[in-house]
């Protein structure tokens, strides 16, 4: 029903514009209508510029923001957490180069002071092969 409203609103909206353009041309005289349809003409003209403008312009200012502006503040808020992350570490765990937890009192780890204590004689064996001693007790029978 509805549509048959609009069809038949269009088709009486053509027939006066049909016959007002042959009233217009018979008596040389503009008509309220035909001014009517000038001045929308232009307010909808300078609308669609102004509309036009503005998407480019849009456009143009998301394509910087998604391209450069996203890029250069992600890397700015990265290098912040690293920076954050970094020194958070250090405050709980502490800076582990060159710890007192890894040295000893005397500078030397106590591995290296059994290998010389070893190495000139001071340590001891306490190993015994069963095959050593019994040829050592034939030996000195």
């Amino acid at each position: 029903m509805v549509s048959f409203v609009f069809f038949s609103l269009s088709g009486l909206a053509i027939v006066t514009l049909i016959a007002t353009k042959r009233l217009e041309e018979t008596q040389k005289r503009s008509f309220f209508i035909f001014n009517l349809i000038s001045k929308g003409d232009i307010h909808i003209r300078a609308f669609h510029h102004l509309t036009v403008r503005l998407y480019s312009e849009g456009k143009e200012k998301l394509a910087f923001f998604l391209q450069r502006q996203i890029q250069m503040h992600s890397k700015n808020l990265w290098h912040k957490l690293m920076a954050l992350l970094k020194e958070k570490r250090e405050q709980y765990i502490g800076n582990i180069r060159n710890s007192r937890l890894l040295k000893k009192s005397d500078g030397i780890s106590e591995f290296f002071k059994n290998m010389s204590s070893i190495e000139k004689g001071n340590g001891e064996i306490h190993d015994v092969l069963p095959n050593d001693s019994q040829e050592n007790k034939k030996e000195l029978d």
